[in-house]
């Protein structure tokens, strides 16, 4: 194969160097000026001379610019992105290890916290650490009020003792079930329209309060369905009926079972239309209620049959004589504590039961945010959520996250996979949930479409690529080109082989980080701080920690 000749300058300046240095000889052996010929012949020399010199320079010149042309060509110019992982400087600039904030793992051995005012997401499959890594390790490490969803009961069974003891925390476990051992305290969502029914000055917020709690337990599908109209209906119902039992006086009575009482009796539930209609509540309020539920109750049996069921459907698990009955029936807490001390809830439910009773979970959960978002308070408060898709729909969730930073308020989801939120939530609200979420963490990802989704969200980087035109023949010349194009920073089947210790961090203001995932009993003093889980067994102890944090008696961070 024919290779394309290259010129030589430095032969050129060398040989042009040696003839003007032969010139200069000639003419001082000959330096007779009665001898032209020898003057013309040194002369020539010279000029000969000269000219290599001269083209060789000129060679040498263009071929540095051809090299400089073409160190520019294979340096890419970041057209189609220049996408790079966060380095330890990255993560200091995003204010990533001030150790104030919520643990997320780490960096080269280096602790990575999150100190923004926005909200959290991780998404990880079932057994992947997520209690391990993001949910206990927070519970032993957070001094500020949390408010956490506790599915088997084992979170607090390792963690309320040393928030209790070492932050100083008032802890209440929303525990029907006795899991563990652990206190039952009991909590009637009713109680807020108690409170507002005995003070004539809050009488004007009965009408919302009543129609937020009938939106909770008939939520609406993700994406609505046919049923629209059965569906607000019951909600209608199932507010009117509120309304009349927080304003007859008897708020012992207040209650969910007693709702599901009425509900369920016929006899017992045309007595109470009759006495609504004679209410003098809320200006007439409740007495329309009675009197439009009456009509219906007469003139449309067997459509009011079906607003019926759908209440009763709603409060089934609230049932007289249930497992739920007497956790609702009264309070001994208050949500309020939330935001106006150092306070910390349990919502604990058996694994088995989240089906059933995971209502429950988003209805205590949304009554805690209505709690402290309108209680004036200086804690800031963290809604810890495991199992959130499990939870049922929240509503008014959209909504409630544009608005909670300032109240001082975080919300951290935890869910196994996108596509389980996108059912509960719908398409629009998961994308809300992206949007308002400044950390995103994943772990152990399992789903092409999940792991084609974070390659993208990473980005592009731009690489050089050669070309070779090899020709037909041996003796045609090698062409080469170069062109630049976009790769993915990191492939979707990177993404699904991430080693079981590496996790994906997203934050605002910081490129995407390849952390590693921190065990809680990996990091002194949390493993000495944690109690045994009585799911698991006790955790290794006394081995070398890999981090190590400092903190002063009151659980505030040093280092």
């Amino acid at each position: 194969m024919r290779m394309q000749r290259q010129p030589n300058p430095l032969g050129k300046l060398l040989g042009g160097g040696s003839i003007i240095a032969m010139s200069v000889a000639m003419g001082r052996a000959l330096a007779d000026p009665h001898d032209p010929v020898g003057a013309v012949a040194s002369g020539f020399l010279m000029l000969c001379g000269v000219w290599l010199v001269a083209t060789g320079l000129y060679d040498l010149l263009r071929k540095l610019s051809v090299r400089v042309a073409r160190m520019k060509a294979e340096r890419p110019t970041g057209v189609f992105g220049t996408a790079s992982f966060a380095n330890l400087q990255n993560c200091a600039d995003a204010g990533l290890t001030d150790p104030h904030g919520l643990f997320l793992g780490a960096l080269k051995g280096v602790p990575l916290f999150f100190n923004g005012k926005a909200h959290l997401l991780t998404v990880a499959p079932a057994r992947q650490g997520k209690g391990t890594c993001v949910v206990i390790t927070n519970l032993l490490h957070y001094p500020g009020s949390v408010f956490v969803t506790d599915p088997k009961g084992e979170l607090a069974a390792v963690t309320s003792a040393h928030r209790r003891e070492r932050f100083g925390h008032k802890i209440i476990y929303l525990n029907p079930w006795g899991l563990h051992g652990l206190p039952r305290n009991r909590y009637n969502p009713l109680q807020p329209l108690i409170e507002m029914a005995a003070d004539l000055r809050r009488h004007h917020e009965l009408g919302d309060a009543a129609r937020s709690l009938a939106s909770q337990l008939i939520p609406e599908p993700a994406g609505g369905d046919k049923n629209q109209y059965f569906r607000d209906a019951a909600r209608n119902l199932l507010e009117g009926l509120i309304l009349y039992i927080a304003t007859r006086g008897r708020p012992q009575k207040c209650t969910l079972p007693e709702l599901w009482r009425i509900v369920k009796s016929t006899d017992l539930l045309e007595m109470t239309f009759v006495d609504m209609a004679k209410s003098n509540a809320m200006d007439g309020v409740v007495a329309a209620y009675g009197q439009e539920f009456l009509t219906q109750f007469e003139e449309g049996a067997r459509q009011f049959a079906d607003f019926r069921t759908g209440v009763s459907n709603a409060l089934q698990i609230f049932r007289p004589g249930g497992l739920l009955a007497d956790a609702v029936s009264g309070s001994d807490v208050s949500l309020q504590d939330l935001k106006a001390e150092g306070t910390t809830v349990y919502v604990m439910i058996p694994a088995e039961r989240i089906a059933d009773y995971g209502v429950r979970l988003a209805l205590v959960t949304r009554h805690a945010i209505s709690a402290v978002a309108t209680h004036q308070g200086g804690e800031r408060v963290l809604f810890l959520l495991d199992e959130f898709a499990n939870m049922g729909r929240i509503a008014g969730l959209a909504e409630a996250l544009t608005l909670l930073p300032g109240y001082g308020v975080r919300v951290w989801a935890i869910v196994q996979d996108l596509s389980h939120l996108v059912q509960v939530y719908g398409r629009e609200t998961t994308n809300i949930i992206l949007s308002q979420s400044e950390m995103k963490q994943f772990f152990a990802v399992q789903d092409m479409e999940l792991a084609v989704r974070l390659s993208r969200l990473m980005g592009e980087n731009s690489i050089i690529t050669r070309n070779y035109n090899l020709g037909q023949t041996d003796d045609d010349e090698l062409g080469v080109s170069v062109s630049e194009r976009g790769v993915p920073l990191m492939l979707p089947q990177e993404v699904m082989g991430l080693p079981e210790d590496r996790q994906l961090l997203f934050v605002k203001a910081a490129p995407p980080i390849i952390g590693e995932k921190v065990r809680y009993w990996d990091v002194a003093p949390w493993g000495d701080w944690a109690e045994p889980n009585p799911m698991e067994g006790d955790h290794p102890r006394g081995g070398k920690p890999q981090l190590r944090l400092r903190y002063s008696r009151k659980g505030g961070k040093n280092d």
